[in-house]
């Protein structure tokens, strides 16, 4: 089972790529409407952070089958 210890974290790190994607996107989204830069500040990581709990979530349900 050496394939196992490389695929551990499989779908954390598609989590963190669509995560900040998402966030990307929905800090464009908010920044037509709000007019601050704080907007691109925090969005992107707060979808990074999305994406993150979300693989973990997935590795761990994974892990139990």
């Amino acid at each position: 089972m050496p394939e196992d210890k490389n695929n551990k974290n499989h779908y954390l790190s598609y989590g963190i790529g669509f995560g900040l994607l998402g966030g990307a996107f929905l800090a464009v989204l908010l920044g037509l409407f709000l007019d601050t830069l704080l907007v691109w500040a925090f969005a992107p990581g707060f979808g990074m952070l999305a994406g993150i709990i979300i693989g973990i979530i997935m590795d761990s349900n994974k892990k139990k089958e």
